[in-house]
């Protein structure tokens, strides 16, 4: 089992707290279960497309809104809490008829120790208590799809984790949550490499493009390469808040950062969306609650038609591929 890789440079979503509605009209949210299960248990029919983040519409309203608006069949989002998750959470993803990955163990101070070291016991520790939670019945049926085991594997002040470490990372995780695809957040190329060359308890790697990474066609061959050699399945993806060239004139996330026009999403987007080892995109990020760096929301930003059109464009291109599997061991 294993897990999924990314390079963001900036933080995943928002852990979930009990969540609010975002302002948006009522809309009827589709509440057959059976669209989530794929006729193998393992490959969708298309690459799975969607956001991370969503805070502030995770509601049976906003997540038939955000659906019903962008086309997407996915999203990340964060809870350490198994009550939360499995009460609450996982029902209102499963009545919109989408699919959901998870961080199921906190922010990284919950497992790191006094010395700043990555700390592998506490972050068992922390997820620990999802087994028996009830969250099975949702593995089983498609709508939670993928664990992410860490987010950010360099971001340790002291001693980050290594192969050996993600690798039990993944066997635990499959331990406790038997058949849950797993990932971290970290690029192919960046990645450490595991004893034997070939990852086995990590499932799959998120290679996220900023424009800083150069040309994105280079990018996204050289990272799909790496990842097919470290025996991980691809999912790919945009940082749109943080990843721009500077064009859009909008300040990121991050005050040293930009935002992509819409041309550069449409543009990145589709390349990365095509590469043929690609099975599922997600996008960084939409989220109506978190304020960027100019004290603008995210979510406002990328609500004009331009934007809803570009992210239409990448999940049209997606639309047009079969699916793969997101696990193949």
């Amino acid at each position: 089992m294993g897990a999924l890789a990314l390079t963001l440079g900036a933080c995943a979503a928002t852990e979930a707290e009990p969540v609010v509605a975002a302002a948006t009209a009522p809309v009827t949210a589709p509440s057959d279960p059976t669209e989530l299960t794929f006729p193998d248990g393992t490959t969708p029919p298309h690459p799975p497309f969607g956001f991370w983040g969503l805070n502030g519409y995770v509601t049976p309203n906003g997540l038939a809104d955000v659906k019903q608006r962008m086309g997407i069949t996915v999203f990340h989002h964060a809870t350490r809490f198994p009550e939360l998750g499995v009460d609450e959470l996982l029902p209102k993803v499963r009545a919109a008829g989408l699919r959901v990955t998870l961080r199921l163990t906190g922010d990284h101070q919950h497992y790191t120790n006094a010395d700043g070291d990555f700390d592998l016991a506490s972050w068992k520790a922390m997820l620990a208590p999802w087994k028996d939670s009830g969250v099975l019945e949702f593995v089983r049926d498609g709508t939670l799809a993928g664990h992410m085991l860490l987010d950010d594997i360099e971001n340790f002040e002291g001693r980050d984790p290594d192969a050996a470490d993600l690798e039990e990372m993944g066997r635990y995780s499959e331990e406790i949550i038997p058949g849950l695809m797993t990932f971290v957040r970290h690029r192919a190329t960046g990645l450490p490499t595991p004893e034997g060359g070939r990852y086995r308890f990590v499932d799959a790697v998120v290679n996220q493009y900023l424009a800083e990474r150069g040309d994105v066609e280079t990018y996204a061959r050289a990272e799909a390469s790496r990842a097919t050699e470290l025996d991980l399945v691809v999912i790919n993806g945009l940082n749109i808040a943080d990843g721009g060239d500077g064009s859009s004139g909008q300040r990121g996330w991050r005050k040293n950062k930009w935002a992509m026009t819409p041309e550069e999403v449409e543009r990145y987007g589709t390349v990365l969306a095509n590469v043929p080892e690609c099975a599922m995109f997600l996008l960084w990020e939409y989220d109506a609650e978190e304020t960027w760096s100019d004290g603008s929301i995210g979510a406002t930003h990328f609500d004009a038609p331009s934007y809803q059109a570009a992210f239409s464009s990448v999940g049209s291109a997606l639309s047009a591929r079969e699916g793969r599997p997101l696990q193949t061991r």
